[in-house]
């Protein structure tokens, strides 16, 4: 990957300015040069155009980084599951999937004067409709309303909202078992939170291989999204494709944390398993096949 000069609104450090950028041969782990120097831009695809609906909730405290087995958790993904495929008759409707808390992983961070909801969130239901409009109405829906009131009457904390496609790298395959990414994302001002992302994202595809990501933009941030700016949701096919680079790689810390942290953006990163797909059916062979067919090869 090539590096460049371009701007894009994006401070450097001061320290960075007279430094002339890598070479090619040793750009990977030395933090040299404005930031914009060490990686091009994410290669990016126009955004889809659909809608998603978000639900999150959380069975307990997350106090170490796997998920730990947990009771309600699993009776919390059959509540999901079962919403899943009621939701596929729905005019508006492509597809709903269910997603199972696995790992949160090196890179949370928080910034002073910056609030959002707790991101334990080991049970996830997202729902793609046609267009954004089509979200905001099924959000409303007696259907998810009632699941919300469900879970939380199982003592389940939840979040929920719509959101519109606003950044794409490509399609994040929910029809094979993966590792998932939901990257719940703080920040002053959601431009500087996308360009800044679109500059981290170039180091992911560099460093990880990494050739889809949606990112979700609620359609109100100001009405429910838990204080979110936006949630970046992408897949790898095994834990080892993504997490020795966030563990091993220097740069995963000089470039991709400090750019966040320059601009005052907080990373809250989960990993997940597939619980159940639309197209799959996995959890027609009972709780928790999907996790184990995506263990293959971890």
């Amino acid at each position: 990957m090539h590096p460049t000069t371009e701007d894009h609104g994006l401070r450097a450090s001061s320290d960075h300015a007279a430094v002339p950028a890598p070479s090619a041969a040793g750009h990977a782990e030395q933090m040299q040069g404005p930031i914009t120097r060490r990686w091009t831009r994410a290669r990016l695809v126009e955004p889809s155009g659909a809608g998603y609906v978000f639900l999150g909730a959380s069975s307990g405290p997350w106090r170490v980084p796997p998920a730990l087995p947990s009771t309600r958790r699993r009776f919390l993904l059959g509540m999901m599951r079962a919403t899943a495929l009621e939701l596929r008759r729905h005019p508006q409707v492509e597809r709903a999937d269910v997603f199972r808390g696995l790992l949160r992983p090196p890179g949370t961070r928080s910034v002073p004067g910056q609030r959002a909801a707790s991101t334990a969130f080991d049970v996830v239901l997202l729902v793609q409709t046609r267009h954004p409009d089509g979200a905001a109405a099924l959000a409303a829906t007696a259907g998810l309303t009632e699941l919300v009131r469900e879970l939380e009457a199982a003592g389940a904390s939840t979040l929920a909202f719509p959101a519109s496609d606003v950044r794409r790298l490509g399609d994040v395959d929910h029809d094979r078992p993966g590792v998932f990414l939901l990257n719940y994302f703080t920040a002053d001002d959601v431009e500087t939170n996308l360009n800044a992302w679109s500059h981290t994202a170039g180091w992911f595809q560099d460093q990880t291989r990494l050739d889809n990501s949606t990112v979700l933009r609620p359609l109100d941030p100001a009405g429910g999204a838990g204080g979110f700016s936006v949630v970046n949701h992408c897949r790898w096919d095994r834990l080892r494709d993504v997490l020795p680079a966030l563990v091993l790689r220097p740069s995963f810390r000089t470039f991709v944390l400090r750019t966040f942290a320059e601009h005052r953006i907080a990373p809250h990163p989960v990993l997940y398993r597939l619980e159940h797909s639309t197209n799959l059916h996995l959890s027609s062979a009972g709780p928790g096949t999907a996790a184990r067919a995506g263990d293959r090869g971890s």
